[in-house]
C-alpha cells in the first residue's frame, strides 16, 4: 500500500487554535507513519502586545520569542510517539510556510483557522487564507 502523507507541516503561534491544530497534525502524523515538522515563524515586526513581552536585552529576538512559543507545545510532543523536528524561521508567516512546504516537499500543512495576529488579519488578510490559496500541497484548517 502506497503511504500518501510522508511528511506534515505544522505551523504553531502559540494560540489555542495552534494548539489545537497541533494535535490534529499529531494524530495525522502517527496513523501515516509520517515526519511532523513544527514551524515557528517570527513575524519581522515583533510580538504584539500582550502575548509574549520584548526579548531581554542582548538577547536574540527570533531564538528567544521562537522558546515562549515552544514551550506551550513542546509537553504535546513529548507525550507522544511520533518522528518530529522543529524549524524556526523569521519572516512574513503566510509566505514563509508556503516557501518551506513547497521547498521541502511536504505533503500536508496542517494549521489553526485563526492565530494570534490580530492586526495581520486585518492589514493583510488571514495567514490561514493564504496559505490556503498559495500553498502547493493540501492544507488541513484546524477550527
Amino acid at each position: 500500500m502506497r503511504r500518501y502523507i510522508k511528511k506534515v507541516l505544522a505551523p504553531v503561534d502559540g494560540s489555542e487554535l495552534s494548539k489545537k491544530a497541533l494535535h490534529m497534525a499529531i494524530v495525522i502524523a502517527k496513523e501515516s507513519h509520517a515526519k511532523l515538522t513544527v514551524l515557528e515563524v517570527v513575524e519581522e515586526f515583533g510580538p504584539l502586545p500582550g502575548f509574549y513581552g520584548a526579548a531581554p536585552e542582548g538577547v536574540d529576538r527570533v531564538k528567544w520569542l521562537a522558546e515562549q512559543r515552544f514551550e506551550e507545545v513542546h509537553p504535546m510532543l513529548d507525550e507522544e510517539n511520533v518522528d518530529w523536528e522543529r524549524k524556526v524561521v523569521e519572516g512574513y508567516p503566510a509566505d514563509r510556510i508556503c516557501e518551506i512546504a513547497e521547498k521541502e516537499n511536504f505533503d500536508m500543512i496542517v494549521m489553526g483557522g485563526k492565530g494570534r495576529s490580530a492586526i495581520g488579519r486585518f492589514l493583510m488578510g488571514s495567514i490561514t487564507d493564504r496559505v490556503v490559496q498559495h500553498a502547493h500541497c493540501t492544507v488541513c484548517v484546524v477550527k
